[in-house]
């Protein structure tokens, strides 16, 4: 039986640079995290700087910004809730609801 990416493409082997295969599937994720991270800063910084050209803010109004405290707790309810998604794998129990019947199907196709 031989399987396809997605896209149609044949799959390759898969590279292995550490003894377990799980390991280099963590760090590639994390290298993609570290990615994304610097693309939301990069664009974050142009777009405070378009912001402070354009006078729309003040230079440094992010850094100096105090929330009223509505806005406070709005912002704490949201970190809140992404730390205990974030957290949610540590708790060493399944919390994935797996793919559906016709996602796998697709997947296991010839």
């Amino acid at each position: 039986m031989k399987h396809a990416h997605p896209t149609g493409l044949s799959l390759k082997p898969e590279q292995v640079f550490f003894k377990d295969p799980a390991t280099d599937r963590l760090l590639a994720m994390v290298m993609t995290l570290a990615a994304e991270l610097h693309v939301t800063k990069d664009r974050l910084a142009t777009l405070e700087m378009l912001l402070e050209k354009s006078k729309v803010v003040a230079p440094n109004a992010l850094d100096t910004f105090i929330p009223a405290a509505q806005e406070a707790e709005k912002l704490k309810v949201e970190r809140e809730a992404f730390v205990a998604s974030l957290m949610q794998c540590t708790l060493g129990r399944e919390v994935s609801l797996g793919a559906t019947d016709d996602v796998i199907e697709r997947f296991n196709r010839d």
